[in-house]
């Protein structure tokens, strides 16, 4: 039998100390969530250091920021230094040239809270992939660059190209 990934680790522990009386379970929570703030303050202190090297320390955070073990880990702790904006734009650029061989291009509409709006314009040119394929693959970027959002909506292009943003309203969702 192999091990369980640290993220399903995580969660059968988180899922026992559900399991513990309310006041064992208060402890256990508070244990946990000073550990998280002791963990949340020395990484925004190594954040602070680095940008005071010779260039700022950009070219390590770049680096850093793009592994995925350490872009999940700044994102728990509200530390990683591009906005999902940002994020979800560098995502859907590296896309593109993926769908523009399918005869495809994606523009971001809109970006708020936890959730993005993206507008799929196909042409007859390229290959035809369906759109499911199409969409399947930019939730997979956006997950991969900015897994911290719940909601990649799809909207229909308007009459002159651009997203018809007027008829499809994007919700704002509640943080847990």
């Amino acid at each position: 039998m192999t091990e369980p990934s640290l993220p399903q680790r995580l969660r059968q522990l988180v899922d026992q100390i559900q399991e513990l009386a309310p006041a064992e379970r208060a402890r256990a929570s508070a244990l946990v969530q000073t550990a998280l703030d002791f963990h949340t303050a020395a990484l925004a202190r190594l954040l602070e250091l680095l940008r005071q090297e010779g260039d700022g320390g950009h070219a390590v955070l770049e680096k850093v920021s793009r592994d995925g073990l350490v872009r999940n880990l700044l994102l728990l702790h509200g530390l990683h230094p591009a906005d999902l904006e940002t994020r979800t734009r560098e995502a859907l650029a590296r896309l593109q040239p993926l769908l523009r061989s399918q005869g495809a291009e994606v523009e971001l509409v809109a970006v708020a809270d936890d959730a993005v709006r993206v507008c799929l314009h196909q042409s007859g040119s390229g290959y035809p992939a369906s759109v499911q394929t199409l969409r399947a693959a930019i939730e997979e970027a956006v997950g991969a660059d900015a897994p911290d959002v719940r909601l990649v909506e799809f909207v229909e292009p308007g009459p002159a190209g651009s997203a018809a943003t007027s008829r499809v309203p994007l919700p704002v969702l509640a943080r847990p």
